[in-house]
């Protein structure tokens, strides 16, 4: 088996509501929406090192499965970030973990509106450097 490319596909029953949440999570627009014209089945955000994919499923067994994936998100500055995710967390009803220090930095969770696991992390110094992360992208 060769791979050619690896990235996250989120199923959705409500494909707007998902896309304007996470392009107000990441704040910026889909780089790939089909069809391109009308209403999307698929749209797509590239981030660095990553491109989260979101598709209309309308099947009823459509679901989250709490704690089987997580979409991890580094920062370089949490605290900023999470003023930043205060105005999605009243528009959305989310509810923000409280912030954890662990082995590899702080941390919080939250889910988006389907109810999959987002974590924003800001890796301590030592995780940082131990996993070769450039704080400055």
């Amino acid at each position: 088996m060769q791979i050619s490319s690896a990235f996250v596909s989120v199923a959705t029953p409500d494909l707007p509501r998902l896309q304007r949440f996470y392009r107000a999570l990441l704040g910026i627009p889909p780089q790939v929406q089909l069809p391109t014209d009308g209403d999307p089945v698929y749209v797509e955000f590239r981030l660095p090192g990553l491109r989260l994919g979101l598709y209309r499923n309308r099947h009823l067994d459509c679901g989250a499965q709490t704690e089987a994936v997580s979409l991890c998100l580094q920062v370089q500055d949490l605290q900023g970030s999470l003023t930043t995710l205060e105005g999605l967390a009243e528009a959305y009803q989310l509810s923000i973990s409280p912030l954890r220090q662990a082995f590899h930095g702080q941390e919080v969770d939250f889910r988006d509106p389907d109810g999959n696991r987002i974590v924003l992390h800001q890796p301590s110094a030592a995780f940082g450097e131990a996993i070769g992360w450039d704080p400055q992208g």
